[in-house]
C-alpha cells in the first residue's frame, strides 16, 4: 500500500507541475499580445492632427513626433512601437489615395471592414506555436514567425555571382539583409513586403540574404550589420542609409537608375529625337503617359533595353505636346507606345492599352530591337543579326550592303531599306557596314580589285558552326538602287533560298572580329580618376553598414598607422644609412656596365643552348601562341580537362622582351604535355583581363593597395594559369613594380596610368651620345625581362598544386 501511495503522490506532483508549466506559457503568451489589437488604428490620432489637416501640417507633425520618439534618442521602452505607429500613420496620410480610402472605409486598402492592425503584431501569434505544438520546449525558434514570403528570394553566394551580378546590367536589384533574433528586422518586414509587391511586377530584382548562413556573401558585399538594404546595378553595390519607409525606398530605387533613362520629348525636339537614329544606329520608342512624372515601369524598361533602343517620354494633356499628338493621332486617355525606325513620318509598330504591363512591353520591344537595315557596329550585333548555323538544314542569311561613309544614308541606302521593308522573311536579315570603320572585315569579303571601289556592293553570307567562319557570295557588284538592281537582287535571293547555302554560297573565309564603334576609350583622365576615387571612398564608407561603430574602423586605422610607420622607417634608414654603392662608383666602372650586361646575356644564351641540346629535337623550342577571338574557345573555354593554358600579359612595346623571357622561364616544364603557353596583348584585350579579375569570387585577394599603385590596372607581366574546364586560374604578379614603372616611362613603353616615373616634374636628361642611348635601351629591355624573375619557381609550385586558385562563374567574352 505504501509503494502505491508514493507512486500516486509522484504522479499527482507531475500533473501539477505540467499544469503549472502550461499556465505559465499561457500567461507569457497573453502578456505579449498587444492590447491595441482590438482597437482600430487611427493615423490622425497617431500624428495628433485633425481630419482637415493639410499636407504641410501633417509633414510638420510627423517630423516633430519622429524626432521625439526615435528609438536612438528616446529610451522609453514603448518608443520603438510608437515610432512605427508614427511612420505608418504618415505613410497613409501623405498619400492622398490611401488617405481618401481611410476616410471612406476606415482603412487604407479601400476594403470596407478591414481593420488596420499592424502586420508585425499578427506575427507574434505565430512565435509561440512551438510552445503548444512541438514536443520539446527547446525546439522553439524565434524566427518561426518569418513566413514563406522571403523564402523564394533567398540568395546564396554562387547564385549572387552567377545570376544577380550579370542580371544587374539589365535591371537593378533590391536586396534585404536579415537574420534570426533580430527585432528590427521584424519591424521593417511589412514595409518591405509592400515594396516587393509594388516593384517586382515592374521588373525590379528582389533578393534576401540570411546573415546567419551567408557570411561569405556579406563580406563580399561589405555588409556587417542587419537589418540592411542594398541596391545592385551594373555589378556595383549601393547602400540604403535612411529610414525604412515607402517614400524613401522608392526614391532609393529611382536614384539607382541613370539620371535620364528617358529623354523628354516635346513639340520642339521630337523631329531631332526621331532622326537621331543615324548617329547611334538605334530605333526610337515614344512613350505617351498622362502623369507629369515618368512611371517607374517605363524607367526600368528603358534601362533594360538601353543598348538597343533609345526611349523618349511624351506627357499628354499639355500644350507642349499637342503637335505630336495631332500628327500621330494619339489619344490622351490611353497609354501608347510607338516604335520608329528609318521612317520618322510613320511608326514601324504601335501598341495602345489602358494599362500596359511589363510582359507586353517586353515582347513589343524585343520584336523591334533593331532597324530594318541596321549597321554592323560590333561583334555582338553581328552574332545576333547573323547567328551561327545550328543544324544542317537551317537557312539564315545576312544580306550585307557595303557602302562608303562619305555617301551617307543617301539614295543607295534608302533604296536598300525600301527593298528590305517589302522582303521581310525570317531567313533573311538586311544589314550594312562602313568599310572605313571596319576595314579588315570588309577586305576579307571583297576581292582586291573592289576594295577601293567607291560604289556600294551587296554580299550574302551565312555563318557556319566553326567560330568566325562564314560562307559568302558577292551578289551585286555595283548597287545603285534602281529597279534593275532590285530585280537582280530579288532573283539572287530567290535562288539562294531555293537552292540552299552550300550550293549557292561558293566562297568561305574566316572573318576577323568587328571593332566596337561605340566603345568608350580606356584612357582615364584625371577628372574621371577623381570620380573613381570618390566612388571608392563612398563604397568604403558604406561598407560599415547601418550604424557601424568604432570597432569596424579600427582595422583601417591600424593599417594607416602601419603604413605611416613603414614609410617613416624607410626615410630614417635612407637618411642615416651609408651612401649608395652605385653613386660611389667611378665613371670607368659605369662605362663597363654595358660590357658586363652583354657577357651575362651571352652566358644565359649559352646555358639555354646547352639545355636545349641536351633534349630531344622535338622539345627544343617553346610554342607561344596569341590568345584571340579565333582560338579563344578551343584554347580556353573548351580546353580539355586536366589541361592548363599559361598566359603572359604583354603590350605592343614589351611583347618581344617579355615573350623571350617567358619562354626561357617555362622551358624546363615543357615536358608536361598538359601545359599550353599563350600571350595576351593588353593593348587589344585590356577589358577582358579586367573583367576576369573582377569576376573572380575573391577579388580582394587578387589586388592590393600595393598592386594598384604599381600597375594601376595595366597588368604588364602578369602570368595566369587558366584551367578552362574547372573555371579557375592561378595568378603570378611581376616583381620590381617601381623599376618597371620607371623604365616604361623613360623609354617610351606603355606607362601605368598614374604618375610619371622617377623624377616626376623634373626635366628629362638629354642623351649626349649614341652610346648612352644604346645603354638606356638595353637597360629598358633588362628591366622588362626582370618582371618575370622567379617565374620558374612559380611554375614548380603550379605543378605541385599548392598555388591559390581564383574561381570564376564563367569565362568573360573576349572582345
Amino acid at each position: 500500500m505504501w509503494p502505491f501511495f508514493v507512486c500516486e503522490s509522484r504522479l499527482m506532483a507531475g500533473l501539477q507541475l505540467a499544469s503549472f508549466g502550461r499556465l505559465l506559457m499561457l500567461s507569457v503568451f497573453l502578456l505579449n499580445i498587444p492590447l491595441h489589437h482590438g482597437i482600430e488604428f487611427d493615423p490622425y490620432r497617431s500624428l495628433g492632427v485633425g481630419k482637415s489637416a493639410t499636407q504641410a501640417e501633417i509633414k510638420k507633425a510627423y517630423k516633430q513626433l519622429a524626432r521625439e520618439w526615435h528609438p536612438d534618442k528616446n529610451k522609453d521602452p514603448k518608443a520603438e512601437d510608437q515610432f512605427i505607429q508614427i511612420i505608418k500613420a504618415y505613410e497613409i496620410l501623405s498619400n492622398e489615395e490611401r488617405r481618401s480610402n481611410f476616410d471612406k472605409y476606415g482603412n487604407a486598402d479601400g476594403q470596407p471592414g478591414n481593420l488596420q492592425h499592424p502586420q508585425h503584431h499578427f506575427r507574434s501569434f505565430q512565435k509561440y506555436d512551438s510552445f503548444f505544438f512541438d514536443d520539446s520546449f527547446f525546439q522553439f525558434q524565434f524566427n518561426s514567425a518569418r513566413d514563406s514570403f522571403d523564402d523564394k528570394y533567398l540568395l546564396h553566394f554562387s547564385q549572387y555571382m552567377t545570376q544577380v551580378v550579370p542580371d544587374s546590367y539589365k535591371k537593378p536589384y533590391l536586396i534585404k539583409v536579415t537574420s534570426d533574433w533580430c527585432f528590427s528586422c521584424i519591424h521593417i518586414e511589412p514595409i518591405w513586403k509592400e515594396m516587393v509587391q509594388e516593384f517586382e511586377p515592374l521588373g525590379l530584382g528582389i533578393g534576401v540574404i540570411d546573415s546567419g548562413y551567408e557570411r561569405r556573401l556579406l563580406a563580399h558585399l561589405g555588409v556587417y550589420q542587419h537589418p540592411a538594404i542594398v541596391g545592385v546595378i551594373n555589378g556595383r553595390v549601393t547602400f540604403f542609409k535612411n529610414t525604412v519607409i515607402r517614400e524613401h525606398l522608392r526614391q532609393f530605387v529611382e536614384n539607382l537608375l541613370p539620371s535620364n533613362p528617358l529623354e523628354q520629348v516635346t513639340n520642339r525636339n521630337y523631329i531631332r529625337f526621331l532622326s537621331a537614329w543615324e548617329q547611334d544606329n538605334k530605333p526610337r520608342a515614344l512613350i505617351f503617359h498622362q502623369k507629369s512624372a515618368v512611371p517607374m515601369l517605363y524607367k526600368l524598361i528603358a534601362f533594360q533595353f538601353r543598348d538597343y533602343v533609345k526611349f523618349g517620354s511624351v506627357e499628354t494633356g499639355t500644350e507642349m505636346t499637342e503637335e505630336i499628338l495631332a500628327r500621330y493621332s494619339i489619344s490622351g486617355s490611353t497609354s501608347t507606345m510607338m516604335i520608329f525606325k528609318e521612317n520618322v513620318d510613320k511608326p514601324a509598330d504601335i501598341i495602345q492599352a489602358k494599362g500596359l504591363r511589363k510582359q507586353i512591353i517586353d515582347e513589343f520591344i524585343s520584336a523591334n530591337k533593331f532597324l530594318l537595315a541596321p549597321r554592323l557596329t560590333n561583334q555582338k550585333h553581328f552574332e545576333y543579326l547573323c547567328p551561327l548555323k545550328q543544324y544542317r538544314h537551317q537557312k539564315r542569311y545576312c544580306v550585307l550592303l557595303i557602302i562608303r561613309e562619305k555617301d551617307g544614308l543617301q539614295a543607295a541606302y534608302r533604296s536598300f531599306v525600301s527593298f528590305a521593308s517589302v522582303n521581310t522573311q525570317e531567313s533573311l536579315r538586311f544589314v550594312y557596314i562602313y568599310p572605313e570603320r571596319q576595314p579588315a572585315f570588309v577586305n576579307a569579303l571583297l576581292p582586291p580589285t573592289l576594295r577601293n571601289s567607291p560604289t556600294p556592293h551587296i554580299v550574302t553570307l551565312q555563318q557556319s558552326s566553326t567560330p568566325g567562319k562564314v560562307f559568302f557570295k558577292l551578289l551585286v557588284i555595283e548597287w545603285n538602287g534602281n529597279e534593275d538592281d532590285k530585280m537582280q537582287l530579288f532573283n539572287e535571293l530567290n535562288q539562294l533560298t531555293g537552292i540552299g547555302g552550300h550550293a549557292f554560297l561558293s566562297h568561305d573565309v574566316v572573318l576577323p572580329e568587328l571593332n566596337d564603334e561605340f566603345a568608350p576609350s580606356h584612357d582615364i583622365s584625371p577628372f574621371h580618376r577623381g570620380i573613381i576615387t570618390k566612388q571608392a571612398a563612398q563604397h568604403l564608407n558604406a561598407c560599415s553598414g547601418w550604424g557601424a561603430g568604432r570597432r569596424e574602423m579600427m582595422p583601417l586605422i591600424s593599417l594607416l598607422f602601419s603604413v605611416v610607420f613603414i614609410l617613416f622607417g624607410a626615410f630614417v634608414i635612407q637618411a642615416f644609412g651609408e651612401p649608395n654603392d652605385v653613386e660611389s662608383r667611378s665613371d670607368s666602372e659605369k662605362e663597363e656596365e654595358p660590357a658586363t650586361d652583354k657577357i651575362q646575356e651571352a652566358s644565359k644564351k649559352q646555358q639555354i643552348n646547352i639545355t636545349r641540346n641536351s633534349r630531344s629535337p622535338e622539345q627544343s623550342f617553346v610554342e607561344v601562341t596569341e590568345l584571340t577571338y579565333i582560338n579563344y574557345t578551343s584554347n580556353l573555354v573548351r580546353l580539355m580537362p586536366g589541361n592548363i593554358n599559361v598566359l603572359v600579359v604583354v603590350t605592343d612595346a614589351t611583347k618581344n622582351a617579355l615573350i623571350q623571357k617567358f619562354a626561357y622561364e617555362v622551358y624546363p616544364v615543357t615536358w608536361n604535355k598538359s601545359l599550353h603557353f599563350s600571350f595576351l596583348n593588353l593593348s587589344k584585350h585590356h577589358g577582358w583581363l579586367a573583367d576576369l579579375l573582377e569576376f573572380a569570387q575573391d577579388p580582394a585577394r587578387i589586388s592590393s593597395v600595393q598592386d594598384e599603385s604599381c600597375h594601376d590596372q595595366n597588368y604588364i607581366g602578369y602570368v595566369l594559369a587558366l584551367n578552362g574546364h574547372r573555371k579557375y586560374f592561378c595568378l603570378f604578379k611581376p616583381e620590381l613594380c617601381n623599376g618597371t614603372e620607371n623604365s616604361s616611362t623613360q623609354n617610351g613603353l606603355e606607362p601605368t596610368e598614374g604618375g610619371n616615373g622617377p623624377g616626376e616634374g623634373a626635366p628629362a636628361m638629354e642623351t649626349n651620345s649614341p652610346h648612352q642611348a644604346r645603354r638606356s635601351s638595353n637597360s629598358s629591355v633588362k628591366r622588362t625581362k626582370q618582371l618575370l624573375n622567379r617565374l620558374n619557381l612559380w611554375m614548380d609550385r603550379l605543378l605541385e598544386g599548392i598555388l591559390q586558385r581564383y574561381y570564376v562563374p564563367c569565362w568573360p567574352e573576349l572582345h
